[in-house]
């Protein structure tokens, strides 16, 4: 077997191209709407679109993937990846690139599906942790690194560049997962996705997970208006939006030593941290912002890392089906997130933002601690003790 470093550090850029062609876009609104001839809020559907996407395919393509070699299916869907990029960064216009975002979606869900259990797999199991927050640990690099650069080259050289250099890079991964990752047979699970929901932790987890991003992307979306109308100034706005995704490396780190300690006590405590940033938000001020800002984004870093490996940990032979509803509730959340900040912001104004974030967060918290509590409690008392029926969260 090859050296688990090797292989996760694949996985890592792996994580880091995917969900840096998820949100580049983003960044290049101005200059794909001139190039593409198309409005910026048309543009801006080049990413809610795309979510939109994973969430219709994730479950058909992840169960009909579901035996296939791990290995194979990432060569597959990095294939899948470079052609969708390169095509984007040929379109002539805005329906083939609206066609060029639905050849990469249709494999971000199924290859995310599969990233976490893989991942896990090339580690012994008190490592499992630590494993997925290196993958996960991609996504924040993404957002810290990934399309900030693809940003500037975006501006500097053309954005068609942009994408035109991820469909380089994901021909190399494609490559380097063939030559440096270990072949690995999805584990036949005994049910599929419904038969997944029937287990309390992922019930937790891809409930948790909606309300999480439900949350989050009500006031991250909008994070800008809202801290425009503060006396805050574009200057502090621009070092907020860095801080958060710079606080997010250590957040995803932390998360990977504690998730292999005791998973459902540290999820508890993220939970907790991230709403009560987001909710001290509008008591803040200046220097302090950005601080609630960083607080914020270590632990929203965290949160994917510890809920995935919460459900590793307490249902590992439905792994797969866990993933896949985790990759529908995210992006779920993120989508219906966006909506409810946008019609906060539309007939509220950005002072809202924050409180309407936070319910859902902590609401998930309460989620967590309700599951837990049930799952604990026992169904009856035996004079025997048998052995467990479940697993049991939390270890």
């Amino acid at each position: 077997m090859r050296r688990p470093a090797v292989g996760l550090a694949v996985l890592f850029t792996v994580a880091l191209t995917t969900i840096t062609t998820e949100t580049l876009p983003m960044g290049l609104l101005p200059q794909m709407s001139h190039g593409l001839g198309a409005s910026q809020d048309r543009i801006g559907w080049l990413v809610g679109g795309y979510s939109l996407i994973i969430i219709v395919v994730t479950v058909p393509l992840t169960t009909m993937t579901a035996r296939l070699d791990r290995r194979r299916l990432l060569v597959m869907v990095m294939g899948l990846f470079a052609v969708g990029n390169a095509l984007l960064a040929i379109a002539p216009d805005y329906p083939t690139a609206l066609l060029a975002r639905l050849v990469t979606a249709s494999g971000h869900g199924v290859l995310w599906s599969a990233m976490a259990g893989y991942a896990a797999s090339l580690v012994t199991h008190d490592k499992a942790g630590r494993a997925v927050a290196v993958v996960f640990a991609g996504n924040s690099a993404a957002l810290t690194a990934g399309v900030p650069l693809g940003t500037l080259l975006g501006q500097a050289a053309g954005w068609r560049t942009g994408f035109a250099v991820l469909s380089g890079l994901s021909v190399l991964l494609l490559v380097a997962a063939r030559a440096l990752l270990p072949k690995q047979s999805a584990a036949p699970a005994p049910s599929g996705l419904q038969e997944a929901l029937r287990l309390p932790s992922v019930r937790i987890v891809t409930v948790a997970t909606a309300l999480v991003m439900l949350g989050q992307f009500t006031i991250h979306t909008y994070l800008v208006p809202y801290l425009g109308d503060t006396d805050q100034g574009h200057t502090a706005t621009a070092a907020a939006l860095f801080v958060f995704g710079a606080a997010g490396i250590p957040g995803i780190w932390a998360a990977g030593l504690l998730a292999d300690r005791g998973t459902a006590r540290y999820l508890l405590a993220a939970l907790g941290l991230h709403a009560t940033a987001i909710a001290l938000l509008p008591a803040t001020g200046g220097t302090v912002t950005v601080a609630v800002i960083a607080v914020w984004g270590l632990a929203y870093a965290a949160l994917p890392t510890l809920l995935q490996t919460f459900a590793l940990k307490t249902a590992p032979h439905a792994a797969t089906a866990a993933s896949a509803l985790f990759i529908i509730a995210f992006n779920l959340g993120i989508t219906a997130g966006s909506a409810l900040g946008g019609q906060t912001l539309r007939h509220l104004g950005p002072g809202p933002l924050p409180v309407a974030a936070a319910l859902p967060v902590l609401a998930a918290a309460v989620t967590v601690a309700a599951g837990l509590r049930r799952a604990r409690r026992p169904h009856h008392r035996p004079r025997v003790s048998p052995h467990p029926t479940h697993a049991r969260p939390g270890a």
